[in-house]
């Protein structure tokens, strides 16, 4: 949709600058009109503009913005000035106009879930729901004070999974381009020295040269095809739901990341869940809002089949158990939690569960990691060392002094 800058003054004589979003020029003033702003000028946001101011909004100032709301809230601030005060304390220009727009359609009669609503990418279909439970229960301040606790741990979530993918990632990269930069500049000079010696050459060597002749002919294409790979991956995804199902079910099954990605996926689903009914949402709708949280389409697939078995009158840890939403453990856990009355608290038992369960596996794997891609690197510059020197010694032993 459209964006417009626009200048005017609301009903209480103030000035306003600002970003409204509309279909054309006409549905924007009808929207500051609706509003009760007097408009003084606007027109359409550049595209060119937009790329170089516009930054993403980020996770943290989600967080921000959700703690801030809730204490405010809480020390008798009215939400509109909160908008205000918001809007003025971040740089980000996507954040500004963000918090603008929702202060306009605040301002136009619209209630602060439903003025969320035009950021759904941002906040999230789970976020949203809360607000409007809470704004239509009075809790608005508790709802947002779990929303801002549950960021903040599935951005330390988030953190982790990505510690445990980055950093073999990385270093696994560094290694790689030390191996390229070898195989291109250094084993040929050695190789050229070797062959004006003579002598008899090893497997060691014949594999070396074969291996540097390969990296030297196909380089372009080595370097290219992760790339091309990666974009034929990402569209594939996109587009078939079957290959995307099996993907996200191949990913748990990935010796040591696998099984971490799962318990940080479970810990998730959990605390969503518990969040959400202890709201007072019910918790088959619980579970379909969860479903998109989770971001894993076998997940997914079984909470859906789930929620069928619930509809269908099976308790909810019957349903939990046939549908491999929750490992054993998990379930056994929910069956408490069910017979007790106590659902939000045994879910979020699941939840401290599994997260500790992929903290201690994160513990155990990093201390190993860098040992470990020594070792590969140590194995490499022994091989071309065993290459190079293997000949060399073998003409110095022929030589009679």
């Amino acid at each position: 949709m459209p964006s417009f800058h626009y200048s005017g003054i609301n009903r209480y004589g103030e000035r306003l600058r600002g970003v409204i979003e509309g279909k054309n020029i006409a549905d924007a003033e009808n929207k500051l009109k609706s509003s009760r702003v007097d408009i003084l000028s606007i027109k359409q946001k550049s595209a060119g503009l937009t790329l170089f101011r516009s930054k993403k909004i980020t996770r943290k100032e989600i967080i921000t913005i959700t703690f801030q709301f809730e204490q405010l809230m809480r020390a008798g601030v009215p939400l509109m000035e909160i908008l205000v005060d918001l809007r003025d304390s971040f740089d980000n220009h996507a954040t500004k106009e963000m918090l603008s727009s929702i202060y306009q359609s605040m301002e136009g009669g619209e209630g602060f879930g439903t003025a969320l609503e035009g950021y759904k990418s941002v906040f999230g279909e789970v976020y949203i729901s809360l607000v409007k439970v809470g704004e239509q229960t009075g809790q608005l301040e508790s709802v947002l004070a779990d929303l801002g606790e549950m960021l903040k741990w599935e951005d330390e979530m988030i953190a982790k999974a990505k510690k445990v993918m980055i950093y073999p990632a990385i270093v696994g990269t560094v290694v790689i381009a030390v191996v390229v930069l070898m195989m291109l500049f250094v084993v040929p000079q050695l190789l050229s020295f070797i062959g004006e010696m003579g002598g008899e050459i090893g497997w060691a060597t014949k594999s070396l040269i074969a291996t540097s002749n390969f990296v030297q002919a196909y380089i372009l294409h080595l370097l290219i095809m992760p790339f091309i790979l990666f974009a034929v991956l990402k569209a594939w995804l996109k587009r078939s739901v079957a290959f995307r199902m099996a993907f996200d079910r191949f990913i748990f099954k990935v010796k040591v990341i696998g099984p971490i990605l799962y318990q940080l996926k479970i810990a998730r689903l959990s605390s969503a869940l518990a969040i959400m009914y202890k709201s007072g949402v019910s918790f088959t709708d619980a579970m379909k809002m969860a479903a998109s949280v989770v971001g894993n389409a076998h997940i997914e697939a079984s909470i859906n089949t789930a929620v069928r078995l619930v509809q269908e009158g099976e308790p909810i840890h019957k349903a939990f158990e046939q549908a491999s939403v929750f490992p054993t453990l998990g379930v056994r856990m929910l069956k408490v939690g069910e017979r007790s009355g106590k659902m939000d608290e045994a879910l979020l038992n699941v939840s401290y569960f599994y997260d500790r369960e992929a903290k201690e596996s994160i513990e155990k794997i990093e201390p190993a990691i860098e040992p470990l891609l020594t070792i590969v690197m140590a194995v490499i510059v022994g091989w071309v060392m065993i290459a190079v020197l293997g000949p060399v010694y073998d003409t110095m032993t022929q030589v009679d002094f």
